[in-house]
Order: C-alpha cells, then structure tokens, then sequence
C-alpha cells in the first residue's frame, strides 16, 4: 500500500512538474494560452468562424489584427473574444477581401505529381490524404500535421489541403478570394455598401419553422419548397462564403450586404456561386435541398453585427 502511494505521490508530482514546464515555455515564447482562442481548421474563414461565434465579421478581423487579403492557416489561434488591451481604433475597413485558409488554390487540376513550389492544393472527387501524399511526396503524417486532420484523415471534396507551412507573418504574398471569370475584386480595391438594405423574399413557400434565439437550430427560418427550386439573393451584395465547412448547415452560401447585415441561404442542392462574387438582389444563386431526411427547405438567417435576427421583421411576408 505505501509503495502504491509513493508511486501515486510520484506520478503527480511528475505532471505537475511537466504543466509548469509547459507553461513556462508559453510564457518565454511570448505566446499566453487562451481557452477562448479557436484554433483555424483547413477551409475555414474570418466569416465561417464569427458566424459559429455570432461576432461581427470585421470585429473579429480587427481583434485578431487580420487583413482580409491576408491568408489563415491551419493550426493559427485567433480570439473570440475582445482582448482586453484592444483600441478601437485599430479596427479598419477589410471589407474589400476574403480571408480564409484557403478554399481555391493551385491549378484544381489532377497531375501526376506537385510542383515543388506548391503550397496547397483542392481536394477532388475521390481525393485522400494518402492519393494527395502520393502525389506531393510529402508523407500522409505531415499532411495531418499541417491540416490538423484526425485519423481517418477524411478529406471532402473543394477541400484545401497544405503541402507546406503556410507564411502569415505580414509581407507574405497576399491573395484576395476569387469567383467566376470578371468578378474577381483585387487586394486593396474598396467595397461600397449602401447604408440601407432592400429586402425581399430568399424563396417562394410557406414558412415552417419560426425564428427562435435560444434554438441552435432556430436561429433563421426555414421555407418548405420543391428540391431544385431556385434561391435568390435576398438583397444585393457580395458573396463571403460559398461551401459545406459549417457543420448543420451542409451547402451554405454567406452574403454580406453592408457593413451591419449578412444573409445566409443552407440546405441547398446546389450552389451556383464562389467567394468574392457580386450578387443582384433576387439573382440565383443556389437550388433548394434538404437536411438529412427532412423534406426540402431552405433555412435562412439575417445577421446584424453578427448576432442572429428574426429574418420575418425584414422580409416582406
């Protein structure tokens, strides 16, 4: 028994011994732990992460001292919360750009291999993590490493995967999103938003679940439709997300429309435009589908300084 809790004694002096260590480490490299820090997954974006913490989009850019033409990686902390020594005025206008841990990159293109110089590349159909290690000669590990992928190292199609370290530290090369031929907007270019926005119906159809704030699946509403049937732009702007990254809402489209309101359309078929494309309002933009086997819906949201509002006070049902 004596010897179990010399043992025991031991064992916890041991782990107490290694989180100091861990700690003092943290501390030397300048770099303090947040529990409230989230930690960037391949195919995230600026705009993806504030609407999982209901912040606004620019706000969330501005504590993080992010430029939207600038890239996120996989593995990099950014806060969720306003640090305590923040000024305001540090916050500026990334409204113009996209950033993201990329979601478009490299040729898209299958080959028999990767150029040397390739930084990431999009998953195709049929793509794995060992097809991909494969093709880059870089082992399937260090591509889990860098993606922050678990086993099974399951990958999904439009997918970024890093081949390398991706270079944050400022002056790296900058790219802005990119969305179909002649809509692409160029780092620096200003966006200019209306003060008000005009509102009309996303689809046409009966509401059939309500807006309800402590609901974490009622925080828009949902439309009943046809599967096909075509979703429009609910007011003019620009698309800041177009994929399947944010979990329940499979293909979902984010719209910014100025720089208080976001509009987002899930559940869809298909989606019929990229990140960085202008959008009319009432233009379509995706094609109605389901969630799991519920019948088909559009769920939709409004956004105000990235916290959920009833979308039936602006629309005109």
């Amino acid at each position: 028994m004596i010897h179990r809790r010399c043992c025991f004694s031991l064992t916890t002096i041991l782990l107490a011994v290694l989180m100091v260590a861990t700690l003092a480490a943290c501390s030397s490299s300048g770099k303090k732990w947040n529990p409230d820090d989230y930690t960037v997954k391949s195919g995230d974006t600026i705009f993806t992460i504030a609407w999982r913490y209901e912040l606004d989009p620019e706000e969330f850019a501005a504590w993080n001292g992010i430029s939207l033409s600038k890239f996120i990686k996989p593995g990099q902390r950014l806060h969720t919360r306003k640090p305590y020594n923040f000024a305001a005025g540090r916050r500026t206008d990334h409204a113009s750009d996209i950033a993201y841990a990329p979601v478009t990159g490299g040729s898209g293109k299958k080959s028999a291999s990767y150029s040397s110089s390739q930084k990431w590349v999009k998953a195709d159909k049929g793509d794995t993590l060992y097809s991909l290690s494969k093709r880059s000669g870089v082992s399937v590990e260090r591509l889990a490493q860098l993606n922050q992928l678990k086993k099974p190292y399951t990958i999904q199609p439009g997918q970024t995967i890093f081949l390398k370290p991706l270079n944050t530290s400022g002056k790296a090369g900058a790219k802005a999103g990119t969305g179909k031929a002649g809509k692409t907007q160029q780092p620096g270019q200003k966006t200019s938003w209306p003060g008000t926005v005009r509102w009309q119906k996303p689809a046409t159809g009966k509401v059939i679940k309500k807006f309800n704030r402590q609901r974490i699946d009622a925080k828009g509403i949902d439309i009943a439709g046809k599967l096909g049937q075509p979703i429009v732009a609910s007011a003019a702007g620009k698309v800041v997300y177009s994929g399947d990254g944010l979990i329940s809402y499979g293909n979902l489209i984010i719209i910014k429309h100025n720089k208080t309101y976001l509009s987002a359309y899930a559940y869809n078929r298909k989606l019929l435009v990229q990140e960085g494309d202008s959008v009319k309002s009432g233009q379509k933009i995706a094609e109605m589908g389901r969630k799991d086997k519920l019948s088909p819906r559009l769920h939709f949201e409004i956004r105000k300084n990235g916290k959920p509002v009833d979308p039936l006070k602006y629309l005109p049902w």
